[in-house]
């Protein structure tokens, strides 16, 4: 009987390989086929919607603030995983299912982008959580040293660490764990920080302000509407963060349990899936800012509208030439 050994080609486990006997290869297939299905389905959503947010963005000179611009950033990230990550996930799973051998140069591939793209995503979440915390602590001096320049920056640092992040992992694969392990560690915290403070700002805000409504101090409407309008900014990339730690949740639980315990098909195929689930982060952004974020929403109609608009005209033009 044949036996088939498959490597793991996910980021936190492409040492590993697993045996595919001939009794199993059909199930091995069917779950092969589905999340193929399913990563295809997800690399078109990707594309379209983050395509779709950072053209509206861009074309959009209200929307060139800081914070858009780190959720420019993001959703740049998602772009690339729907363009090119999740296509080659599903290239080297249909070379798999049809030759039944690995391609050493498309895992590698997906391996180095996954790695890159996810280290990209997690530090671009972080510096969009320390954005929002600015916001509340600088007060008026935010929009005097927080500049689209100054984030553009971060955002490039936070690329070229993902890169060396990933040049790390071609020396040494313990390294990478280790470190890795300590990054996911260190951002989650900071996340977690920040918006347990920007919580605590605000709460301290609410009760000055019902404090001085109580002993009958008049208050101007615009300090109120500020924090209100600050506290749905945080609130809304909040539902960003949170969403992006759910979906990755899962792949590093199951990745950690295959470093501890060993590798299995059960496991293999777990990790698949779960792997998938961080893919789908990158589809759910594009909808959590149009559900979340009105400027970008109002942005993204506008930019539906003229694309039709201009289609429409062409499509005139093209009638009266015949």
């Amino acid at each position: 009987m044949d036996d088939f050994h498959y490597h793991l080609s996910q980021t936190s486990s492409s040492n590993l390989t697993t045996t595919i006997t001939e009794d199993n290869l059909g199930t091995f297939r069917t779950f092969e086929i589905a999340n193929c299905v399913i990563n295809g389905l997800l690399s078109i959503t990707a594309v379209l919607g983050n395509g779709i947010v950072l053209f509206a963005i861009w074309r959009t000179p209200a929307l060139h603030s800081p914070s858009n611009t780190l959720l420019f950033g993001l959703a740049l990230t998602d772009f690339f995983v729907g363009l090119v990550t999740q296509p080659l996930k599903v290239t080297s799973c249909v070379i798999f299912l049809i030759s039944k051998e690995d391609v050493p140069l498309t895992l590698y591939a997906f391996d180095i982008l996954s790695i890159i793209l996810t280290t990209a995503s997690f530090s671009t979440a972080t510096a969009i959580s320390v954005d929002r915390y600015l916001v509340f602590y600088l007060h008026l001096k935010y929009q005097v040293l927080v500049t689209n320049k100054k984030v553009m920056a971060v955002i490039a640092f936070s690329w070229l660490i993902s890169i060396i992040f990933g040049f790390i992992w071609t020396q040494s694969t313990q390294a990478y764990y280790l470190i890795g392990i300590i990054g996911f560690v260190i951002s989650f915290s900071i996340m977690v920080l920040m918006y347990y403070k920007i919580y605590r700002v605000v709460r301290r805000h609410r009760a000055q302000i019902e404090t001085q409504t109580h002993v009958g101090v008049k208050q101007s409407a615009s300090p109120q509407l500020c924090l209100a309008h600050s506290t749905k900014s945080a609130m809304n990339t909040f539902y960003v963060c949170f969403i992006l730690f759910l979906c990755f949740f899962p792949y590093n639980t199951t990745a950690c349990v295959i470093q501890v315990t060993g590798s299995s098909l059960t496991k293999y195929i777990v990790l698949q899936y779960t792997g998938t689930i961080t893919f789908l982060n990158s589809s759910i952004n594009p909808l959590v800012y149009f559900w979340r974020i009105g400027e970008i929403r109002a942005a993204i109609k506008n930019t539906l509208k003229s694309v039709k608009s201009r289609e429409e005209r062409r499509e005139r033009s093209a009638e009266n030439n015949v």
